[in-house]
C-alpha cells in the first residue's frame, strides 16, 4: 500500500514536523492573548444644584462637543430669605445716610448763616472800637494841652508868689489844677491802652466787652455746637456708608449664590459619546445626582491576561498588534502597564468589563494608537468589542524555557 512506501512515511513525519513548528512558533516568538476586551474611561456628569431637566437631553449615543450642553437645570424653590434680609439692610443703610447728609447740609448752611453774621459783628465791633480809641487819643491830646496851661499857670503863680505878688493860697490852688490835669491826661493814656488790648483781642476773635460778659458771643458759641453736630453728623455718615458698602459686596455674592442655584447649564467635559443617561425632559433631580456618563474616546486601550511566568518578557513601551474580533484590519498598540496578579484593578470609571481569571496571570494594558475607533462615535468607539492581541518576544527564550522546567522538576 501507499501508507508503506518510505517516501510516504517520510513525508508524512515532514508534515508533523512542519505541523508542529507551526503550532508552536507563535508561542516562541510571541504571546498571543484572545480575552481582550477594547475599553476607555468615562466621565460622570452630577447634578449641580437641585432643580428640574428645562430641555430634552442628549440621547443615548450621542456625540458631544467640548463645552456643549448637556442638561439645563431650573430651580425655583431657591431660598431667597438672606438675599431680601440684605437688601433691607443695603436700602436701609443707604436711606440713613442720605437723611443723615440732608441734616448736615442744613446744619452747613446755618454754619455759614452764623459764621456771617460773626463776621458783620466782628467787624462792627472792630470798627466801634476803633471809633472809641480815636475819640479817645483826641481827648488826650486836650488832656495834655489842659496839662500844659496847667503846669505854665502853677509856674507863672510860683514865680509871682515869689516876689510876693501871689498868696500861698493861689499856688497851692494852681499846683492841685495841675495835678488833677496830669492825672486825667494818665487815665486817658490807660484808657487807650485799654480799648486798644480789646481791639486786638476782637481781632483775634476774642471778645472782653466787660464785667460778666462772655469772651465769645452766642454766634461763635451757636456756630461751635453746629460744627461739633456737623462732625458727628460726618463720621455716622461713614458709617452708614461703610455699613452699605461691606451690604453691598455680601449682597453681590448672594446674588451670584442666588442665580448660581436657580439655573446651571451642565457642559461636555470632553468631546466624547453619551454612555448613559438617568434624565428625561422634566426629571427632578437633586444635587451630586448622577446625571449621565460621557465616553471618552480619545484614549482607547486594551486589558489582557498572560500567564505570570512571562511578567519579565513584558514590559511598558513593547509594541503590539490588535485585531478585533471577527475584523481583518489590525491595529497598533503599546504596553502601558504591567500589574500582577494579585494587584487591584480599577473598575469604577471603565466603561468594559475587565478580564476575570482564577489563575495566575499579569493583567497588561495596552493601548491604542490614534485610528478609525476613536472617532467611531454611532459605535461608541467599537468599546467592548473583543480582540486578540499579539505581543512579540524579545528573544526566542529557549534556555529560559529549560532553566524553568528544570526549576519546576527540582
Amino acid at each position: 500500500m501507499i501508507w508503506n512506501h518510505r517516501i510516504t512515511r517520510i513525508l508524512v513525519g515532514i508534515s508533523l514536523f512542519a505541523l508542529a513548528i507551526v503550532l508552536l512558533l507563535p508561542g516562541l516568538t510571541g504571546f498571543t492573548s484572545l480575552d481582550g476586551t477594547v475599553n476607555a474611561r468615562f466621565a460622570i456628569v452630577n447634578a449641580p444644584i437641585d432643580g428640574e431637566v428645562a430641555e430634552t437631553p442628549p440621547k443615548v449615543g450621542a456625540r458631544v462637543l467640548p463645552g456643549e450642553p448637556l442638561a439645563l437645570l431650573h430651580n425655583t424653590r431657591v431660598n431667597r430669605a438672606i438675599l431680601s434680609s440684605l437688601q433691607a439692610d443695603h436700602m436701609t443703610a443707604v436711606e440713613h445716610a442720605t437723611a443723615l447728609k440732608r441734616e448736615r447740609d442744613e446744619l452747613v448752611r446755618l454754619r455759614d448763616q452764623l459764621a456771617a453774621r460773626m463776621e458783620v459783628f466782628t467787624r462792627t465791633t472792630i470798627a466801634d472800637l476803633e471809633r472809641q480809641v480815636e475819640i479817645l487819643n483826641k481827648r488826650v491830646k486836650v488832656s495834655e494841652a489842659q496839662d500844659n496851661v496847667a503846669q505854665v499857670d502853677f509856674d507863672r503863680r510860683l514865680a509871682l508868689e515869689a516876689k510876693g505878688v501871689l498868696s500861698t493860697k493861689m499856688v497851692e490852688s494852681a499846683r492841685a489844677v495841675w495835678e488833677a490835669a496830669g492825672g486825667e491826661l494818665e487815665i486817658s493814656g490807660l484808657t487807650v491802652a485799654q480799648l486798644e488790648q480789646k481791639l486786638e483781642a476782637v481781632r483775634q476773635g476774642v471778645f472782653v466787652l466787660g464785667d460778666g460778659q462772655n469772651d465769645v458771643p452766642y454766634s461763635r458759641q451757636r456756630q461751635d455746637e453746629v460744627i461739633v453736630r456737623i462732625n458727628d453728623l460726618n463720621t455716622r455718615i461713614a458709617e452708614n456708608e461703610t455699613r452699605a458698602a461691606q451690604v453691598q459686596k455680601q449682597l453681590i455674592e448672594e446674588e451670584n449664590r442666588v442665580r448660581s442655584l436657580t439655573s446651571a447649564s451642565v457642559p461636555s467635559p470632553f468631546d466624547g459619546v453619551v454612555w448613559s443617561s438617568n434624565i428625561v425632559n422634566g426629571s427632578n433631580v437633586i444635587l451630586n445626582t448622577e446625571l449621565m456618563r460621557i465616553l471618552d474616546c480619545s484614549d482607547l486601550f486594551v486589558d489582557i491576561l498572560v500567564p505570570e511566568v512571562d511578567y519579565q518578557e513584558i514590559y511598558p513601551g513593547l509594541t503590539a498588534e490588535v485585531r478585533l474580533l471577527g475584523a481583518g484590519d489590525v491595529f497598533k498598540g503599546v504596553v502601558l502597564s504591567v500589574r500582577g496578579s494579585s494587584a487591584v484593578a480599577e473598575k469604577d470609571t471603565l466603561a468594559a468589563n475587565q478580564p476575570e481569571t482564577t489563575k495566575r496571570n499579569d493583567r497588561i494594558r495596552v493601548g491604542l494608537a490614534p485610528s478609525a475607533l476613536n472617532t467611531d462615535f454611532p459605535n461608541f468607539c467599537q468599546v467592548g468589542r473583543s480582540v486578540q492581541v499579539r505581543l512579540p518576544k524579545p528573544n526566542i527564550g529557549i534556555w529560559h524555557w529549560v532553566e524553568g522546567l528544570w526549576f519546576s522538576i527540582l
